[in-house]
């Protein structure tokens, strides 16, 4: 079973972040929470999908019943990590549904078990990381298999999120090509970085500098690792 240790590269690159946008009321934001996890000895991906059964269920009820949608996506990397396997991806459309899910979580006997279920074969990072979404462009209805690119940035002394946010609005990634764009910002206090640019398309790259295309690159530091700032991951919806 491969270690999920919150202080590892990774989490530091991808997660360490400071509030940003203190002025923006953040309770009506979609809210994007990542979970980092790693399969135990002896199961693999095909195990977790057999188990997700229970899971649909939850939602579908909560969706009929109580008009209460949340996206959960897949994200595998598309290059092996050492420190994890996949991260799972939950989507909240505000704080009100958020709170509203982990209420229906505790009192579901069908999401206690699909918890049982899950436990027995992946182990997940038990500190997730939560983003606000303050910027976003729709253009794209995602598929399974579709691609998630996400770029981190750590501000240079003199350059303010606030005043970049419209550069990264009027800057077009692809040349008649469509694809969603959020910007992120976390309600956590590392200090790392300061937002994630999360972009969803079927336009498939190796290496896709979001900094560059966004007209970033001068205003966000590099880190030595990742020398475009960016993570690749194929996406699959559980829905």
């Amino acid at each position: 079973m491969k270690p999920i240790i919150v202080s590892c590269l990774f989490l530091f690159i991808f997660f360490g972040c400071s509030q940003q946008n203190e002025n923006i009321s953040i309770q009506d934001k979609k809210i994007y929470e990542f979970s980092w996890c790693s399969y135990k000895d002896g199961f693999k991906a095909q195990d977790l999908n057999n188990e997700l059964i229970s899971y649909l269920g939850f939602l579908k009820n909560l969706k009929d019943k109580h008009g209460l949608y949340k996206e959960t996506k897949y994200l595998d990397p598309s290059f092996k990590q050492k420190k994890y396997d996949f991260s799972w991806l939950d989507i909240f459309e505000n704080e009100l549904e958020k709170k509203a899910f982990h209420e229906f979580a505790e009192n579901s006997e069908i999401h206690k078990n699909w918890l049982s279920s899950r436990d027995e074969i992946i182990v997940c990072d038990s500190q997730k990381q939560s983003f606000y979404e303050i910027k976003v462009v729709n253009d794209y209805e995602f598929l399974d298999g579709d691609q998630t690119y996400v770029s981190f940035c750590k501000l240079k002394d003199g350059f303010d999120l606030n005043y970049l946010m419209p550069e990264i609005g009027s800057n077009s990634i692809f040349v008649d090509r469509p694809y969603n764009q959020a910007v992120l910002t976390p309600d956590f206090n590392i200090i790392d970085f300061n937002f994630l640019i999360f972009l969803e398309t079927n336009f498939a790259v190796n290496e896709l500098n979001l900094l560059r295309k966004n007209g970033l690159e001068n205003a966000c530091e590099e880190y030595e690792n990742y020398s475009t700032n960016s993570l690749l991951f194929d996406t699959y919806i559980i829905d």
